[in-house]
């Protein structure tokens, strides 16, 4: 890398590293591009010559590693040869992802309604649409039973997302742990759905004395 590459990639790092800790410290609704630069060394017009929005910051710190965290949770799927690996594995990866990297965690979460607006098929490498498509593939595989592929892939992301807040505000962070309970708590419920025999819940009503 020649000097003017390399000076362009410590610019775009100073950037990125300022956003992080404004992003962390005071959310991103309440900064913008000023409050960026002016925690940098850069004049404000540099900040245009890498970025044009505070959306696009924003992005760049998440993207590339959430893409490749969802591109791994699918290949943990599509080689799940039982419906344990499909659950346990996946929980296993991306919770380890989450201990390994928690300041990401961290500036999803402190960040959560831009998150959830820049990203609303995607957070924490689940990507909701890849999820359902790799569940209908275990369906059609015969290694899960048929049922309510939307519903199940809410409970998996819900369960997920928020497991893994909790690992990543932890000082623990034992993502085998949390692999382990998120998989006992759902496994049982999936595994019911291979019963032809519906399950009604009733209320029940205390006699009056």
């Amino acid at each position: 890398m020649g000097k003017r590459e390399s000076n362009k990639a410590a610019n775009r790092g100073a950037i990125l590293d300022a956003a992080r800790r404004h992003f962390l410290e005071r959310g991103y609704e309440a900064i913008c591009i000023r409050d960026i630069i002016g925690d940098t060394d850069l004049a404000t017009g540099t900040f245009y010559n890498y970025f044009t929005t505070k959306e696009e910051v924003f992005r760049a710190l998440i993207d590339e590693r959430i893409g490749t965290l969802t591109g791994q949770l699918h290949t943990v799927r599509q080689q799940a040869r039982s419906l344990d690996e499909f659950v346990h594995n996946v929980y296993l990866a991306a919770f380890t992802a989450i201990a390994g990297d928690p300041v990401l965690y961290h500036l999803m979460m402190r960040n959560e309604a831009a998150v959830r607006g820049l990203y609303p098929q995607s957070t924490l490498g689940i990507s909701l649409e890849t999820l359902k498509d790799d569940i209908r593939d275990a369906i059609r595989r015969g290694i899960m039973p048929a049922l309510d592929v939307d519903y199940l892939a809410s409970a998996l992301f819900g369960t997920g997302y928020e497991i893994g807040r909790t690992l990543a505000l932890s000082e623990r962070r034992d993502p085998a742990a949390a692999a382990a309970f998120a998989t006992r708590l759902l496994l049982g419920g999936i595994q019911s759905f291979a019963s032809n025999k519906a399950v009604t819940l009733k209320p029940r009503v205390r006699a009056a004395n």
